[in-house]
């Protein structure tokens, strides 16, 4: 290993220095992507709303969601049409790493000035397809973002006493997106709904459920 390194000329030891914890970072960055925790829109709690998103007037979904659809519901922004973002942390590291091992590796049999010269050129394509693989994951990010409008029409479970007349607001569960779910609901029953009865969910107001009692109850 001493041998190795002292064969290495000054050029190929900076290269070296750049590439090794540029590298590392990059692995650091990339695990904590995978796992949605690298990037805005990230939701590692699983309530359909990402993690740190401000929620000023406190409707349920972050400020700045605007309802597209005109359904009522604010909708997760659409980032499959979104411009690349090239120049960014992730970018930058992805340019050092690939930079520097790809200018070390061309070293060894091309000029110093035409190595650097085609490990930028690689520093470039790795920033590209860093953009490429966050945008890829923050589509998968949208895609399972939690689309309340789903529960309409699906039946529930009160889990606390819903007030009659849309007085007061009581809890559900839901199945939506096949995942048992709580909400919020209120009710326009002129009956209190109480806990363990089945109801039917019949719209939205915000991020609450409207529902009613089946015919059944």
């Amino acid at each position: 290993m001493a041998l190795w390194w002292q064969s290495l000329t000054t050029l190929e030891h900076v290269l070296l220095y750049v590439a090794v914890p540029a590298t590392l970072l990059l692995l650091v960055q990339t695990i904590l992507l995978l796992l949605g925790g690298g990037g805005p829109g990230a939701d590692l709690d699983g309530d359909g709303i990402p993690d740190g998103a401000a929620d000023l007037d406190g409707d349920g979904f972050p400020d700045g969601w605007i309802d597209v659809d005109g359904d009522g519901i604010p909708d997760a922004p659409d980032t499959t049409g979104a411009p690349l973002q090239i120049f960014t942390l992730r970018g930058v590291v992805a340019f050092f790493a690939l930079f520097g091992w790809g200018s070390l590796w061309l070293c060894q049999f091309l000029p110093a000035w035409l190595a650097l010269f085609l490990g930028i050129q690689i520093g470039v394509a790795g920033m590209v397809g860093m953009a490429l693989l966050v945008r890829a994951a923050l589509n998968l990010q949208t895609d399972g973002t939690l689309r309340l409008r789903g529960a309409i029409g699906q039946t529930g479970s009160v889990y606390l006493t819903i007030p009659p007349v849309r007085s007061g607001r009581g809890k559900v569960t839901v199945l939506v997106q096949d995942q048992l779910r709580e909400f919020e609901a209120e009710t326009e029953s002129s009956a209190a709904l109480p806990t363990g009865s089945t109801v039917l969910v019949t719209g939205l107001d915000g991020a609450v459920l409207l529902v009613e009692p089946t015919t059944n109850d």
